[in-house]
């Protein structure tokens, strides 16, 4: 390592760095308790201790913080996806990977619902959702897909159609766990556990 490298490394994240992390964190609080439309920049520059012609120099619109967010827990949801790398139907890897999406969705629920409002009109928002979706859907298909070759997934439904499905199971269960208790969240997935096998292996 150069001796630059080596004092950068230890310098740590910038004043800059630091003070876009504030943003984010703030913002994050935010549009978990408010409606997207009533949130303004002024109040995001304010609660990060900023002026607001600070805010415009690391966020240009009040969605690019949106996106910025959603892009995080995008990042978040697909480290959780580890039932895509299993064979066949494993249900402990699928009851791990749906009990740590329901919990972060369960976290996020009030960015999910300003995220879902402001991509109405926002393309990099929008675009950034429907990406998300796709790597999902994605994952899911080239899993189901070798689970049919193999012999133990049902082959009467495509594998990208059965991956949609699951998606839409999914996100139908989970859209109401906002304010879910504990057991609230484990009978969430317990009911997808045994809906997504018997969808997809017909049964197991």
């Amino acid at each position: 390592m150069s001796q630059a490298a080596a004092s950068r490394r230890r310098a740590g994240p910038s004043k800059g760095d630091l003070r876009e992390a504030a943003i984010l964190r703030v913002a994050r609080r935010i549009f978990s308790e408010r409606p997207y439309e009533s949130v303004t920049i002024d109040d995001l520059a304010r609660s990060a201790g900023i002026s607001r012609t600070s805010f415009y120099f690391y966020f240009p619109t009040k969605p690019a913080v949106l996106t910025a967010l959603m892009t995080q827990l995008s990042d978040d949801f697909a480290a959780s996806h580890v039932w895509f790398d299993s064979d066949g139907p494993a249900p402990d890897r699928l009851r791990e990977q749906l009990h740590t999406a329901a919990l972060l969705w369960r976290e996020n629920a009030g960015l999910l619902n300003c995220s879902a409002a402001a991509a109405t009109s926002n393309d990099e928002l929008r675009g950034l959702l429907a990406k998300a979706k796709a790597r999902y859907d994605s994952r899911a298909a080239e899993k189901i897909a070798r689970d049919q070759a193999a012999g133990s997934a049902t082959t009467a439904i495509a594998a990208n159609r059965l991956a949609e499905m699951v998606s839409a199971l999914r996100d139908s269960r989970y859209s109401r766990l906002a304010h879910a208790t504990d057991d609230e969240v484990q009978q969430a997935v317990d009911d997808l556990l045994v809906a997504i096998q018997r969808l997809v292996y017909d049964p197991v």
